[in-house]
Formats: C-alpha cells, structure tokens, sequence
C-alpha cells in the first residue's frame, strides 16, 4: 500500500478531519435557500514535523460562549449532549488546534497533528 504521508494516530487524524467536514456541512446546510451558493474548502499542509489540515466555510461560525465550554469540558461530559462532541473530539486527538474568523465571513479550523517518525 501506498502511503503518502503518516501521522502519530492515522484513525484519529482521519475521525477529526471528518468531524471538521461534518460540522462544516452542516454549517452551510443552515444557511437555508441560500447553500447553494455557499462553499467549502479543505486545505492540506505536510512537512517533516506535521500534517496540517485546515477546513473553511461560510456558516456563521461557532458561537463564543461554546467555544469557551469547550476548554472546560472533556468527552466525557458531552458524551450523551445534542452538540459540540466532534470540535471537542478534534480538541483532544489533535496536537494543536484553532479557529479563525475571517473578514469575509468565513470562519476555518486548522488542526495539526505530529508526523510519525519512522527511522
């Protein structure tokens, strides 16, 4: 099998960039009428140290007061909530994350996971 690039954790990797995908998704589905006109976009970055991942689209964003929630709960505590399990899943599988909110009303995730050394 052909591998093009490999991280520490390939299925977490993979379950937090669907979770990303996801919620983008269904961000632009919320819009309404207007998601027709609405996009996504997936971007990948690899070097030596990590792969990062960003996902950007033009929903209306995550609301602060849940981001804040965020970095106080754990898995746990949302196991059984209606929302916020998948941002919170990437939170704790990936090495890094964050948010931008972009002057043109499109709001990205980025998340960065270390590469696995293979020497």
């Amino acid at each position: 099998m052909l591998v093009f690039f490999s991280v520490q954790d390939r299925d977490m990797f993979v379950l937090s960039v669907h979770e990303a995908v996801i919620n983008s998704v269904k961000a632009i589905k919320q819009l309404g009428e207007e998601t027709a006109k609405k996009t996504f976009l997936l971007s990948l970055r690899i070097t030596e140290e990590d792969v990062t991942v960003t996902v950007m689209d033009e929903g209306d964003g995550i609301p602060v007061k849940q981001l804040e929630r965020m970095r106080e709960k754990n898995l746990e505590d949302l196991l059984l909530a209606e929302s916020g399990r998948g941002l919170l899943l990437i939170k704790e599988t990936m090495d890094d994350i964050w948010l931008e909110h972009r002057e043109n009303g499109k709001c990205a995730i980025a998340m960065k996971m270390r590469r696995e050394r293979n020497e």
